[in-house]
């Protein structure tokens, strides 16, 4: 999957969460859109616009990266020691 396809899918994904968890109107509603054109996977015309206030588009990048970090700490076979020492199992067999 792109990185184009991956942020589209994150967009839909907080689109729908905020939607269906919060059906009343948020104060965030009033803050300044911001609009940008994602390109299609595998189209070189097709564009799709999404608008977002500032602090979705912080949360959807903070999702994505934790995605991200996700699927390369499962691929690398788990939780990296070196990154998180105290996660590690020598340090959770020794408590």
């Amino acid at each position: 999957m792109t990185k184009g396809g991956i942020v589209a899918l994150a967009v839909i994904l907080a689109t729908t969460g905020a939607a269906a968890a919060d059906p009343q109107p948020d104060p965030q509603q009033s803050e300044k859109k911001i609009c940008r054109t994602e390109k299609a996977t595998g189209s070189l015309t097709r564009r799709t616009r999404i608008c977002l206030t500032e602090a979705q588009w912080r949360e959807l990048n903070a999702r994505t990266q934790r995605s991200m970090q996700e699927m390369q700490n499962s691929a690398a076979g788990g939780t990296n020691p070196a990154q998180n020492p105290a996660a590690s199992p020598a340090a959770m067999g020794a408590q």
